[in-house]
């Protein structure tokens, strides 16, 4: 063995690579490489052709199996096949490519075949490796020991079946049909439940309730797989949103009703297996409303880049803003100096927006100013230095801004890059030239994936990938104490009873809210950080445990209602209630919703224990900005202490102060966080205290004036009363219904008589009714709503409501085009277009139309046709080819997605039309690694098979 040292510019460290004369990676696995670089990892990987599953879950290029191959290496050369399914699944991540030459594969266990039969795995067969035409499908690839059931499914991806049981145990066959049998139910949405006897409505589950499940069966764009999931609360509304990602687009539920979610709106976009989005919400003071925004990213795409939904629509509606995006992808999206429940700015200072993994450089962060949130500004200067997979961020005020800190003011803005190898930690309080305190990898190091902050600010929670699959470990958490931030010390962590992979996880309270793959909804216990353990789950991917990436993805633990969302690859979103709070040391909680006091005055805000006495407990609190700033009151952070025994309420008083300036009523969000003793946080752990003018009416109003419904999409209307002026004592007002629609027959729904407020309750009311489509042509009809005989109040300018229902047959809801996910294929192959998932919100029957926009003219067959095929010709170098798919209803509205088909060029010689990389077994020289630019290694080679 010898040594060499390599030199990476830009702020890349300097380490030392051992490498053998057989190119190994000094010894068996990749991970014993030691403090190894990403880049000059991954570059190791690449031209040594390791052999061990640590080096990728997934790269760019297919992996071939053959019946002459060898189960050695990466399998991503046609010179260098894998010989066994079993092996190539080893190697392959949730997006990788399978390709499968003609003959007879034996599957010998569950996971191999759940894999196989799920579809998360791009696998094909039927393939004649070739040197002339890698392409080549005319053969048979016949699978033993997979159930027959799965015939035809597996037919059109080039398989036939034997049914010979004999290579696959009874025990394995009996799990792959439980699993059919749960995921077929699972297409459409199952009915809540409870959690009863460890099942809630078929789910497997422990302490969490199945509130309500929306199937891909149940949305417009009838997409087919699932993946991340963000939500916020609309501080216009109150009403709560959940924004879930697909493969074709991202929807909008409204969930404030969890067992009753609404999809709002689906935004469409180029078919990927990874999408993120985030939410910044913010006062439009000349509005005189709260603005939110969603921000989407879109991995391996083309056209997507980074998008904004605009959400100030809701709760009618949500829009694409036309921002022309200076990226094509990036793998993940992250909004800094955010609270995650309502979006809003911690500090009062604008969020920046954080994209990681983007297709420009290596994939290092790039940092966006929100100051104009509907067109995000690239900041200069503001980017890491190497590949960032995902983030998150803290705000720190301690002793630690001052001693550890490099920018620090008030306070310091930690971020956190989880960038695959390591775990980076930077002060980026100066956004414009962040500094990295320092990196950090841990034993058995797969993937760093993701992670989350506690809410003392002094743990870190981290997720790896692929650390189960590499290592055969159970699941595993890993935990770090943040006490220095240049030397973060791992703790003894979490390790789960299964092998299933973690994903991503998320504070509140003491519970981590982990998305745990095939097993669900994992809720951990972290009232001893160090040491958490189990305290519930709800399993979305019922039948399986496997080590594999299907099941759970996300999962979004902030609503304000307590609620939990989580989105299921396979299923779909769900929405649960953690019932592992419900201890004997008591839940802590606001005993309102919203307090209210005059300026000069105090108010309190009563806090509960309830459900237990057990111990000693605590809570923090702290106080947010929403339209008060710190000027309007004194005290924002403090703790409440009770004895063991004690149930008593506690307060947090908030002195409001008399500024002398007449202004409307003005709002603060004050939050529990951080309970100790064992205690948990209940449902309402956020309130709001409203400040108003000493001697101040309490007004009562319409929050908009009109709004337009048709009878067919989300076809809900909600009318929205605002309390203004002061809150701090009783109202009320009489509710007058009219208008041309009949009850019953236009619309369902309880409209009150009369709606009344509490002393001290600020927040809106909404009146809610669902839109009847009749079939039957017709003028257009209306609700009018009219406030009157206030008590307490004053009704204001905005007294009357109309809601006009648009004619069933007359109003239309455009298409959505799906043009499917990008393409790449050699020269002379055939090329098939597949606008299938294309669909009508109304259900009416689309006219389609291909045409090519991009690349060497060629000759498409059926362009007026959902699937249309073209024979790709030969390119003298990779050249792209985009084709635009128009869709149109009967009522002449359209939608056009565009579909990417990358032809590669066919390099003569042996083994031409390999689809690169390395195999196993092979030596190259250290020349040749200095020489290949690493930089390119490293995004040719980024993994993409994770989010």
């Amino acid at each position: 063995m010898y040594n060499a040292t390599f030199s990476l510019l830009e702020q890349q460290r300097v380490y030392a690579v051992g490498l053998t004369e057989s190119g190994a990676c000094c010894g068996k696995s990749l991970m014993n490489v030691k403090q190894l670089n990403q880049i000059t990892r991954t570059a190791c990987a690449v031209l040594l052709g390791i052999s061990s599953t640590a080096a990728f879950a997934d790269t760019e290029l297919p992996l071939y199996v053959a019946e002459d191959g060898t189960d050695s290496g990466n399998c991503t050369t046609l010179a260098s096949p894998c010989a066994s399914i079993s092996y190539a699944l080893g190697r392959a991540g949730k997006s990788s490519q399978v390709r499968v030459a003609a003959g007879r594969y034996s599957i010998t266990n569950a996971a191999d075949a759940i894999r196989i039969v799920s579809g998360a795995t791009d696998i094909v067969g039927g393939y004649r490796f070739s040197t002339n035409n890698p392409n080549d499908r005319s053969g048979t690839t016949v699978l033993v020991g997979v159930p027959p059931a799965y015939r035809e499914q597996l037919s059109a991806r080039g398989f036939d079946i034997v049914a010979d049981q004999k290579g696959v145990s009874t025990l394995a066959l009996q799990e792959l049909t439980r699993i059919k049998t749960a995921q077929d139910r699972l297409k459409s949405g199952v009915v809540a439940a409870n959690c009863v006897g460890g099942m809630a409505s078929g789910l497997p589950c422990s302490d969490v309730d199945l509130l309500s499940h929306v199937g891909h069966a149940d949305i417009s764009a009838v997409p087919q797989a699932g993946n991340d999931i963000w939500g916020f609360v609309d501080l216009n509304t109150h009403r709560e949103y959940a924004i879930a990602g697909y493969n074709s687009g991202t929807a909008v539920f409204d969930v404030t009703d969890a067992t009753n979610p609404k999809e709002v709106g689906f935004v469409d976009g180029q078919s990927e297996v990874w999408r993120d989005m985030k939410v910044y919400q913010y006062y439009d003071s000349a509005a005189s409303r709260w603005q939110a925004y969603a921000y989407v990213t879109t991995d391996g795409s083309t056209t997507d880049g980074l998008f904004v939904i605009d959400l100030t629509g809701l709760p009618h509606s949500i829009s694409r803003v036309n921002y022309p995006s200076d990226i094509l992808s990036a793998h993940n999206v992250y909004a800094t100096n955010t609270d995650y429940s309502t979006g809003i700015s911690l500090t009062g200072d604008t969020p920046t927006l954080i994209l990681a993994g983007s297709n420009l450089g290596i994939g290092q962060y790039r940092s966006y100013s929100l100051a104009n949130p509907a067109a995000p500004a690239f900041i200069a200067g503001a980017s890491g230095t190497g590949y960032m997979h995902d983030a998150s961020s803290v705000i720190i005020t301690d002793n630690r801004k001052d001693t550890q800190c490099v920018n620090s003011t008030t306070h310091c803005e930690i971020l956190l890059d989880y960038n695959e190898l390591e775990v980076e930690i930077w002060d980026i309080t100066n956004t414009s030239n962040p500094v990295r305190l320092s990196t950090t990898p841990y034993p058995d190091l797969g993937y760093v994936h993701s992670g989350w902050w506690s809410e003392d600010k002094q743990f870190l929670f981290v997720q790896d990938e692929t650390d189960e699959l590499n290592f055969d470990l159970p699941t595993t958490l890993r935990v770090f104490s943040m006490a220095d931030f240049r030397a973060p010390v791992l703790l003894p962590g979490w390790t789960g009873s299964t092998g299933a992979i973690d994903h991503n996880g998320f504070v509140r309270g003491n519970r981590y809210y982990m998305s745990n793959y095939s097993r669900g909804l994992t809720v951990l216990d972290i009232t001893d950080p160090a040491n958490p353990t189990e305290a519930g789950r709800l399993d979305t991917f019922p039948g399986s445990d496997v080590r594999d990436f299907l099941g759970a993805w996300g999962t979004y633990p902030f609503f304000h209602s307590g609620n939990v969302a989580i989105s299921d690859r396979e299923s779909g979103m769900y929405m649960a209630a953690d019932q592992t709070r419900a201890v004997p040391q008591g839940m802590m909680q606001f005993s309102s919703a919203s307090f209210a006091a005059d300026e000069g005055q105090q108010a309190q805000l009563r806090v509960l224990r309830t459900g237990g006495t057990t111990g000693a407990i605590s809570v923090d609190y702290e106080v947010l900005h929403a339209t008060a700033d710190a000027s309007d009151y004194a005290t924002t952070t403090g703790t409440l202490n009770w004895a063991t025994g004690n149930s008593a309420d506690q307060t947090i008083d908030l002195d409001f102060v008399n500024d002398g300036v007449s202004e409307p009523m003005e709002r603060l969000l004050v939050r529990l966080v951080n309970p100790t003793g064992g205690a948990t946080l209940g449902n309402l752990s956020t309130a709001s205290a409203y400040i108003s003018e000493p001697g101040s009416a309490s007004t009562i109003d319409f929050s908009e004036a009109s709004v337009s419904m048709t009878e067919r999409g989300f076809a809900t209307v909600v009318a929205v009363v605002s309390r203004g002026g002061s809150a701090t004592g009783t109202a009320s007002v009489d509710l007058t219904a009219g208008g041309t629609a009949t009850a019953g027959d236009d619309y369902t729904g309880t409209i009150p008589s009369t709606l009344s407020w509490a002393a001290g309750d600020g927040d809106p009311k909404t009146i809610e009714f669902s839109i009847v489509d009749d079939g039957t042509g017709e003028s257009d009809e209306t609700i009018t709503l009219t406030l009157n005989n206030p008590t307490g109040a004053v009704v204001g300018a905005g007294s009357n409501f109309t809601a006009t229902i648009l004619d069933g047959r007359g109003a239309n809801t455009a298409p959505n085009a799906i043009a499917g996910p990008a393409q790449t294929r050699q020269g002379m192959s055939q090329v098939t277009l597949d606008g299938s998932q294309s669909n009508d919100p109304d259900g009416d029957a689309l006219e389609y139309q291909w045409e090519q926009i991009t690349g060497p003219s060629v000759t498409l067959n059926d362009p007026t046709s959902a699937i249309a095929a073209f024979t790709a010709p030969n390119v003298s170098s990779d050249t792209l080819f985009q084709f635009q798919l128009t869709v149109t209803d009967p009522g002449g509205l359209s939608d056009s997605a565009v579909a990417n088909v990358t032809v590669t060029f066919v390099q003569p010689g042996p083994g031409g039309g390999g689809g690169g990389g390395s195999s196993g077994g092979g030596s190259l020289g250290l020349w040749a690694l200095l020489t290949l630019g690493l930089a390119t290694i490293r995004r040719r080679f980024s993994r993409k098979d994770v989010a």
